[in-house]
């Protein structure tokens, strides 16, 4: 990856997001020690990071639009923008996604751009039930180059309201596809199947979030399969988010591995400690004098 073209990029992007008037706007930073090496094995240096920064904007009544850059620390980084459409019950969403200098060591050729679509629908009941369907996927490119890596992601949810609590089963992946010489290719994928629950009360400006996540992390490598390896993980994720105004509001989450196993007897015992951890502000700007 191009780490100069990338961070301007990133203060490109940043000087666009600041002159939406009336936005809401939410900035993340992340860490990870769940990426995986180009062995099939947990990164022995460190926790990966990465950040995110997003933009939503009401373009008509039952119409607005978000504009969002996301570093994942596991798999890479994507740009993309959405149009959502509200009605009573029902929002549909659905733009462009792009991958951004995505490559799987430095001196990889990376692609500036790596289109792609981003799709998705929930169905809200207040106080009743949330379903969500959300992906974004890479379009197959015309010609590739090794090292190249394209991502991929996807999740299916459902909500149900208990008394000042909000249950979600949730399934979600996210994955990156590295090509190698010769047409061969190397797949990473983070795979959970999860129980996210969130705790409020009327009239406090605190929401608390337990979450208990079975979590498969895969290498699968076409070329090499005797380097194929298979983790699942027990993890118990916490959170807090801190709302002191409405249009105002800070979160903290992290989870952690409990237990890390190979599913298919293929790797070793993993004795360092997986975890994630997201730090982020939520806010609304004010119009500026005489905007419209």
């Amino acid at each position: 990856m191009d780490k100069k073209m990338l961070t301007a990029f990133i203060a490109l992007f940043a000087v666009c997001a600041a002159s939406f008037h009336a936005a809401d706007i939410e900035l993340t930073t992340s860490a990870s020690t769940f990426g995986l090496d180009g062995g099939g094995s947990f990164e022995p240096f460190g926790p990966g990071f990465g950040f995110g920064v997003s933009v939503t904007d009401r373009l008509l009544e039952n119409l607005d639009a978000t504009v969002s850059f996301n570093r994942d620390p596991v798999n890479g980084n994507l740009l993309s923008a959405r149009a959502a459409y509200h009605t009573s019950f029902l929002v549909i969403s659905a733009g462009p996604s792009f991958g951004v200098l995505n490559s799987s060591s430095d001196d990889a050729v990376s692609n500036l751009l790596q289109p792609g679509l981003g799709l998705g629908f929930k169905i809200v009941l207040p106080g009743v039930v949330v379903a969500t369907v959300d992906s974004d996927f890479a379009f197959p490119p015309a010609a590739t180059g090794a090292g190249q890596a394209y991502l991929q992601r996807g999740e299916v949810s459902a909500g149900f309201y208990l008394p000042n609590v909000l249950c979600t089963l949730k399934a979600s992946q996210r994955s990156a596809v590295e090509t190698l010489a010769g047409g061969a290719s190397i797949l990473r994928s983070t795979t959970d199947y999860g129980l996210y629950t969130e705790a409020f009360l009327k009239g406090s400006p605190f929401r608390i979030s337990l979450d208990f996540i079975y979590r498969i992390v895969e290498f699968r490598d076409s070329l090499v399969p005797l380097n194929d390896r298979s983790y699942g993980n027990l993890v118990l994720g916490c959170g807090v988010t801190w709302a002191p105004k409405d249009d105002l509001s800070f979160f903290l989450s992290g989870n952690g591995a409990l237990y890390t196993f190979s599913t298919d007897d293929s790797a070793a015992v993993v004795d360092s400690f997986l975890f994630d951890v997201r730090l982020g502000v939520r806010f609304a700007t004010k119009p500026l004098a005489g905007a419209k």
